[in-house]
């Protein structure tokens, strides 16, 4: 969890709360932005935090201290959560694809239970054939 509240932001607005220029930010919202949960509008981006925190751009908030944590560690330990965080943003993107999928393919199930069931004229045709044949 963060340290922020779960949040979208305008491209302006993120530009308040991260550690980066606005031109990196730009960048790597063109590169990973969509991938990772932003959102592309015509009035501009809707960036949640946790694509910004995916992004290595804003630094989440744990309430401990990691003074205990020595250079490499430190660094190391940085590298891991960014990972994470990109993973998992990856992992709801796909998830909200699959959701989508599952919701289309529901109502395309609904749509065919409610058509009517049709005979197919072979098997009527075989169904009249067979039934003619003991009337001799």
């Amino acid at each position: 969890m963060t340290g922020h509240e779960s949040h979208e932001y305008s491209f302006t607005e993120a530009l308040e709360v991260v550690s980066c220029s606005e031109s990196t930010l730009r960048r790597k919202l063109n590169e990973n932005g969509s991938k990772l949960g932003a959102t592309k509008l015509k009035k501009g981006w809707r960036i949640p935090v946790e694509t910004l925190e995916a992004l290595g751009v804003l630094k989440t908030v744990t309430g401990q201290p990691d003074e205990h944590l020595i250079g490499h560690d430190r660094a190391e330990t940085s590298q891991e959560n960014t990972r994470l965080r990109i993973e998992n943003a990856t992992l709801r993107a796909e998830n909200e694809g699959l959701k989508q999928l599952l919701s289309e393919r529901e109502k395309v199930v609904a749509l065919l239970e409610q058509s009517p069931r049709h005979e197919s004229f072979w098997h009527r045709w075989r169904r009249q054939k067979g039934s003619g044949a003991g009337d001799e």
